[in-house]
């Protein structure tokens, strides 16, 4: 039995708030394995930018309350054709009943979380696409949905799939995708809306990670290149070869910084310059050659600009995401605030295909020139609605149970150069 609290905020206004009481079915024996609780609420909100805080209070428990919080956006205009946000399913059922998991005649129930260890086999989601019949009327319009690497802007083959659809007021999309061979890694599940021209009317993405550590990708065609007059095969020493493909880390898949592991230990010469042309070809399939020394031109940079304590800077935090996503539009640096620890406030103003994404960096010796990554808000990256809390934590202890709410001192700018970068 738990009390359950949902607040709603809106800048600083409370917009909706919800308080019941929770309770599970009854259990003869508690020292046996207790079932997970789901509990499905819906809310109207209008359009707006929101951030959610969800707090639990286990009644039959001396431990301090749960408290949760995250942020999302409500953005739906009747007029603009834009998917739903993606919702991952743990199962469906036809129904007709009604009820908080019933969606178009369907029951769902929800998969709440986006970790898929190696007993999952399949992928469900569901999502809805708005305003279709608006471009195309009653014809057909293609609908892609795909699975592809957070590192890398690349489809696979073996997990791209394309349907039509004919053009509605809200049209369906509910599909499992078989991930049994899918390796371990970071990914994104992308959906998109086409015209007869296969241009992109509407999209959206959902990440999720996979573990499995019994697949791996096929690396035969990698080892039947040539790399005869190639970039790779001018790369003569060994040792330089191994430094260039450890720079390739921050923007590696995971099964590509597995593989480079083992090419660590026991590869020769030849087999290294096979994987570091087939990983240019991968990212730029006729000027390989090119994006490298672009790449080497930015690893150089943050080798200068991030360079830490023993540590080479493309190894840094600040170092990866500059390496991984290219220089920030706007860049706001504190280090002197009287109450707080230096910072750093990245933002981008685009990322893929998100918009206004930031990355929050601290260090407790300034000396060291080493900032960790403490929050950011673009998909597959460390989120921390509490991220405040680190840099302050220098002044202000952030376990003090009675102290919730965050001090407004004097020189302390944190949260409005989050709000404003500058």
């Amino acid at each position: 039995q738990v009390d359950v609290q949902i607040i709603f905020r809106e800048n600083d206004s409370i917009i909706n708030y919800d308080k019941y009481e929770l309770k599970s079915p009854k259990i003869k024996d508690t020292t046996k394995f207790i079932n997970n609780m789901l509990n499905v609420e819906r809310y109207a909100l209008p359009n707006g930018n929101y951030q959610i805080e969800l707090t639990i209070n286990d009644k039959n428990s001396d431990e301090e309350p749960l408290t949760s919080t995250d942020e999302f956006v409500v953005d739906y205009t009747k007029d603009k054709i834009s998917f739903s946000d993606i919702e991952l399913v743990h199962s469906y059922q036809k129904s007709d009943e009604g009820g908080l998991l019933e969606k178009n005649g369907y029951e769902i129930v929800p998969y709440a979380i986006s970790y898929y260890p190696e007993v999952a086999k399949n992928l469900t989601f569901y999502s809805e696409l708005y305003n279709v019949d608006s471009l195309v009327g009653g014809n057909q319009f293609l609908l892609y949905y795909y699975i592809r690497p957070v590192e890398l802007d690349k489809k696979f083959d073996q997990y791209f799939f394309a349907k039509k659809q004919n053009g509605k007021r809200i049209n369906i999309l509910l599909n499992s995708i078989n991930i049994s061979d899918l390796p371990s890694g970071r990914y994104l599940l992308v959906l998109e809306a086409r015209d007869r021209n296969n241009q992109v009317i509407a999209s959206r993405q959902k990440y999720f990670y996979r573990f499995n550590p019994g697949a791996e990708y096929n690396y035969t065609s990698m080892l039947a290149l040539n790399t005869n007059n190639s970039f790779a095969s001018q790369i003569t020493s060994k040792d330089t070869l191994l430094q260039y493909i450890d720079y390739l880390y921050p923007i590696s898949t995971e099964p590509e910084k597995n593989f480079a592991k083992s090419l660590f230990k026991e590869a020769d010469l030849q087999t290294l310059q096979k994987y570091f042309l087939n990983f240019w070809l991968q990212r730029n399939n006729t000027q390989p050659a090119k994006a490298w020394q672009a790449y080497k031109l930015l690893v150089d940079q943050v080798n200068h600009d991030y360079n830490a304590l023993r540590i080479k800077g493309y190894k840094t935090d600040r170092g990866r995401v500059y390496l991984q996503y290219g220089p920030p539009n706007v860049v706001s640096k504190s280090y002197n605030e009287p109450a707080g620890y230096p910072y750093e406030i990245w933002q981008y103003y685009t990322l893929g295909n998100q918009r206004d994404k930031r990355f929050v960096f601290y260090t407790k010796d300034l000396s060291t020139n080493d900032f960790l990554l403490i929050h950011s808000t673009a998909v597959g990256e460390l989120h921390n609605n509490q991220w405040q809390k680190y840099i302050y934590s220098r002044t202000w202890n952030p376990l003090d149970i009675d102290d919730v709410i965050i001090p407004s001192t004097y020189g302390s700018f944190a949260t409005d150069y989050y709000l404003q970068p500058r």
